[in-house]
């Protein structure tokens, strides 16, 4: 189908990196599986700018293929001139790809002013398999709830969104030797790993409506924090053996480990990471602490810590029209 597009029209799309705080439905004994909590983070963005012509500057073959894939499902030919600005880093349990598809398909919906619908374009590139928080947070920002796969899900459904406390800051541990898993290594994990029993399923679903949930809307920060501390635990146990422990980076499981026994509960890993993280209820804590670990592991120059707030709002999505 060849499209009608004005032809000074550019479309320019903002959307946030997401912490994958874990499932709580890992067992297979019920129909629905997976569903899983997650945050909009301000540290990664992925930003770009779309509009009608030929491809000013090589693209970068893997937006490339996302942007083919999204122009073949809906028979478009037409030549779109893409400028990748800032995109999230890739395999590092922070929703590089998801964000990537939602922000091309967003961008070339709204170039030929089609509606923008998260799930229908998540559907068309095969995302959300298994989670679905990375969609909720390209809609709605904040945390969000998904309510995992079920015989006839075609994208995970949101179940809760709320804002999250601004007080609060997560201090990201890096690890930039190694990608966390994904793409055929990580569909072999899932068919391989033994599923948690039911009643830890049970309790850890208990744990999230009664403990987790009420505190992050009470703003209780010792009391989500130890939540958060269990949620990881019960996702770890069975992420374990597949990725050699606790955690994908062992430079990044030591950070968390000693964290932990200095009593911080809030600890985990984002996804398959390698990317780790502390919640910390101040900025300035989150500051002290960064400068604290720069300092111990100048040497070691493969770690970053970065500093980053949840983001409470939506992807961006702006229309420039220039009149002639």
């Amino acid at each position: 189908m060849n499209a009608v597009i004005p032809a000074e029209r550019t479309v320019s799309v903002t959307t946030y990196g997401r912490l994958h705080l874990g499932f709580f439905n890992l067992n297979q004994q019920t129909q629905r599986q997976f569903g899983s909590v997650g945050v909009a983070i301000d540290a990664f963005q992925t930003s770009l700018s779309l509009s009608p012509g030929i491809q000013s500057s090589p693209l970068d073959p893997w937006a490339a293929a996302i942007l083919q894939r999204h122009l073949d499902a809906h028979h478009l030919a037409i030549d779109l001139n893409v400028s990748i600005h800032q995109a999230i880093p890739r395999h590092g349990g922070l929703g590089s790809g998801t964000q990537m598809a939602l922000a091309l398909g967003a961008a070339v919906n709204s170039l030929l002013g089609q509606p923008v619908d998260a799930a229908q374009i998540a559907a068309v590139h095969q995302r959300g398999a298994r989670s679905g928080i990375g969609i909720a947070t390209f809609e709605h920002g904040g945390l969000v709830v998904d309510g995992g796969r079920g015989p006839n899900t075609i994208v995970p459904p949101m179940l809760v969104h709320q804002a999250f406390p601004a007080d609060w800051y997560f201090l990201l541990i890096i690890d930039n030797s190694r990608d966390g898993l994904h793409g055929q290594g990580e569909k072999t994990a899932f068919k391989e790993l033994v599923p948690p029993t039911l009643a830890a399923t049970q309790a850890i679903q208990q744990q999230l409506l009664s403990e987790g949930l009420p505190a992050l809307m009470e703003q209780d920060f010792a009391g989500f924090s130890a939540f958060l501390g269990v949620l990881q635990s019960y996702n770890a146990d069975y992420f374990g053996p597949a990725q050699g422990g606790a955690y994908a980076s062992q430079a990044v499981g030591n950070i968390l480990r000693s964290l932990k026994q200095q009593g911080y509960t809030g600890i985990g890993q984002t996804s398959w990471g390698p990317t780790g993280f502390v919640l910390l209820p101040s900025r300035a804590e989150a500051i002290a602490m960064q400068m604290q670990l720069l300092e111990t592991y100048a040497g070691e120059p493969a770690l970053g810590f970065l500093v980053t707030a949840a983001v409470n709002r939506p992807a961006s999505i702006t229309i420039e029209d220039v009149a002639n």
